[in-house]
Protein backbone atom coordinates (compact mmCIF):
# COMPACT_ATOMS: atom_id res chain seq x y z
CA UNK A 1 0.00 0.00 0.00
CA UNK A 2 1.65 3.14 -1.01
CA UNK A 3 0.50 6.48 -0.08
CA UNK A 4 0.80 9.70 -2.23
CA UNK A 5 2.76 12.65 -0.89
CA UNK A 6 2.88 16.20 -2.12
CA UNK A 7 6.51 17.44 -2.45
CA UNK A 8 7.04 19.60 1.31
CA UNK A 9 7.80 22.74 -0.63
CA UNK A 10 4.71 22.59 -2.80
CA UNK A 11 1.47 24.45 -2.05
CA UNK A 12 -1.95 25.34 -3.00
CA UNK A 13 -2.97 28.64 -3.64
CA UNK A 14 -6.35 29.78 -4.16
CA UNK A 15 -6.84 33.11 -6.17
CA UNK A 16 -10.74 33.92 -7.18
CA UNK A 17 -11.09 34.82 -10.53
CA UNK A 18 -10.11 38.77 -12.37
CA UNK A 19 -12.33 40.80 -14.18
CA UNK A 20 -11.91 39.62 -18.04
CA UNK A 21 -11.64 35.74 -16.97
CA UNK A 22 -7.71 35.57 -17.41
CA UNK A 23 -6.36 32.72 -15.07
CA UNK A 24 -3.86 34.39 -12.52
CA UNK A 25 -0.60 32.16 -12.99
CA UNK A 26 1.28 32.28 -9.31
CA UNK A 27 4.99 30.69 -9.84
CA UNK A 28 6.12 29.60 -5.92
CA UNK A 29 10.07 28.71 -6.15
CA UNK A 30 10.14 25.28 -4.31
CA UNK A 31 13.99 26.83 -2.91
CA UNK A 32 14.21 28.39 0.09
CA UNK A 33 15.29 32.49 -0.11
CA UNK A 34 18.64 33.44 -0.52
CA UNK A 35 20.56 35.34 1.51
CA UNK A 36 20.84 38.09 -1.34
CA UNK A 37 16.68 37.50 -2.03
CA UNK A 38 16.42 38.28 1.68
CA UNK A 39 18.90 41.38 1.74
CA UNK A 40 16.28 42.92 -1.13
CA UNK A 41 13.36 42.10 0.35
CA UNK A 42 14.44 43.75 3.54
CA UNK A 43 15.54 46.76 1.68
CA UNK A 44 12.56 46.86 -0.31
CA UNK A 45 10.28 46.53 2.79
CA UNK A 46 12.74 49.57 4.34
CA UNK A 47 12.11 51.39 1.39
CA UNK A 48 8.18 51.48 1.39
CA UNK A 49 7.95 51.73 4.78
CA UNK A 50 9.57 55.01 4.19
CA UNK A 51 8.83 56.54 1.25
CA UNK A 52 6.84 59.68 2.11
CA UNK A 53 10.87 60.42 4.46
CA UNK A 54 12.62 59.88 0.43
CA UNK A 55 10.29 61.73 -1.32
CA UNK A 56 12.87 64.94 -2.14
CA UNK A 57 16.07 62.26 -3.46
CA UNK A 58 12.98 60.75 -5.57
CA UNK A 59 12.25 64.06 -7.19
CA UNK A 60 16.10 64.44 -7.49
CA UNK A 61 16.40 61.18 -9.16
CA UNK A 62 13.68 61.63 -11.89
CA UNK A 63 14.76 65.37 -12.39
CA UNK A 64 18.57 64.03 -13.21
CA UNK A 65 16.98 61.51 -15.89
CA UNK A 66 13.86 64.05 -16.80
CA UNK A 67 16.82 66.43 -17.49
CA UNK A 68 18.94 64.33 -19.30
CA UNK A 69 16.51 63.06 -21.69
CA UNK A 70 15.57 66.95 -22.33
CA UNK A 71 19.59 67.68 -22.78
CA UNK A 72 19.63 64.62 -25.34
CA UNK A 73 16.19 66.07 -27.48
CA UNK A 74 16.69 69.73 -27.43
CA UNK A 75 19.39 71.10 -25.07
CA UNK A 76 18.67 74.63 -26.13
CA UNK A 77 15.71 74.48 -23.56
CA UNK A 78 17.78 75.40 -21.29
CA UNK A 79 17.82 79.16 -22.13
CA UNK A 80 14.51 79.10 -21.92
CA UNK A 81 14.51 77.28 -18.60
CA UNK A 82 17.04 79.88 -17.11
CA UNK A 83 14.81 82.78 -17.70
CA UNK A 84 12.34 80.54 -15.55
CA UNK A 85 14.91 80.06 -13.11
CA UNK A 86 14.17 83.32 -11.58
CA UNK A 87 10.95 83.44 -11.45
CA UNK A 88 10.98 81.96 -7.34
CA UNK A 89 13.06 85.24 -6.56
CA UNK A 90 10.69 87.42 -7.93
CA UNK A 91 8.08 86.10 -6.21
CA UNK A 92 9.49 85.98 -2.96
CA UNK A 93 10.26 89.58 -3.21
CA UNK A 94 7.28 90.84 -4.77
CA UNK A 95 5.78 89.06 -1.67
CA UNK A 96 7.68 90.78 0.98
CA UNK A 97 7.03 94.46 -0.70
CA UNK A 98 3.48 93.45 -0.71
CA UNK A 99 2.68 92.24 3.21
CA UNK A 100 5.60 91.17 5.28
CA UNK A 101 5.31 88.12 7.34
CA UNK A 102 4.58 88.19 10.74
CA UNK A 103 7.30 86.34 12.18
CA UNK A 104 10.82 85.97 11.46
CA UNK A 105 11.27 82.64 11.90
CA UNK A 106 8.63 82.86 8.83
CA UNK A 107 10.45 85.23 6.63
CA UNK A 108 13.55 82.87 7.11
CA UNK A 109 11.83 79.95 5.82
CA UNK A 110 10.68 82.00 3.48
CA UNK A 111 13.64 83.57 2.28
CA UNK A 112 15.40 79.90 2.29
CA UNK A 113 13.13 78.18 0.45
CA UNK A 114 13.13 81.64 -2.46
CA UNK A 115 17.02 80.83 -3.05
CA UNK A 116 16.68 76.93 -2.95
CA UNK A 117 13.70 76.77 -5.75
CA UNK A 118 15.76 79.29 -7.52
CA UNK A 119 19.24 77.56 -7.13
CA UNK A 120 17.58 74.29 -8.31
CA UNK A 121 15.69 75.65 -11.41
CA UNK A 122 18.92 77.10 -12.47
CA UNK A 123 20.40 73.64 -12.26
CA UNK A 124 17.70 72.17 -14.50
CA UNK A 125 18.61 75.04 -16.70
CA UNK A 126 22.45 74.16 -16.98
CA UNK A 127 21.62 70.56 -16.74
CA UNK A 128 19.47 71.01 -19.43
CA UNK A 129 21.79 73.00 -21.77
CA UNK A 130 24.78 71.59 -20.68
CA UNK A 131 24.11 68.15 -19.57
CA UNK A 132 23.87 66.63 -15.87
CA UNK A 133 26.86 64.34 -16.38
CA UNK A 134 28.85 67.55 -16.26
CA UNK A 135 31.16 67.14 -13.04
CA UNK A 136 30.18 70.14 -11.64
CA UNK A 137 26.47 69.82 -12.38
CA UNK A 138 26.85 66.21 -10.82
CA UNK A 139 28.32 67.54 -7.73
CA UNK A 140 25.71 70.19 -7.27
CA UNK A 141 22.75 67.74 -7.85
CA UNK A 142 24.18 65.66 -5.37
CA UNK A 143 25.00 68.84 -2.97
CA UNK A 144 21.08 69.81 -3.75
CA UNK A 145 19.73 66.39 -3.08
CA UNK A 146 21.62 66.70 -0.04
CA UNK A 147 20.01 69.99 1.49
CA UNK A 148 16.62 69.28 0.45
CA UNK A 149 16.39 66.03 1.88
CA UNK A 150 18.03 67.22 5.24
CA UNK A 151 15.64 70.34 5.08
CA UNK A 152 12.67 67.71 4.09
CA UNK A 153 13.79 65.62 7.94
CA UNK A 154 13.78 68.40 9.61
CA UNK A 155 10.54 69.79 8.13
CA UNK A 156 9.14 67.05 8.99
CA UNK A 157 10.17 66.26 12.08
CA UNK A 158 9.16 70.15 13.56
CA UNK A 159 5.74 69.57 12.10
CA UNK A 160 5.40 66.28 13.72
CA UNK A 161 6.62 68.36 17.37
CA UNK A 162 3.91 70.91 16.77
CA UNK A 163 1.35 68.14 15.53
CA UNK A 164 1.66 66.62 18.86
CA UNK A 165 1.95 69.79 21.28
CA UNK A 166 -1.19 71.10 19.61
CA UNK A 167 -3.44 67.48 20.62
Amino acid sequence: MSRRTRPSAASTVRIPRQRGGQPVILVLSPEPPTLTTRAAQAAGRWAWKHRRSWAPTAIATTLLVLTSAIHLIEPHTGWALAVLALAPAGVWAWGMLRRRPTSRQAAVWRALLAAFTTTAGAWIALAVGFGPAHPALLTAWAVLTLISQTGWLVARRLTVVTEKETR
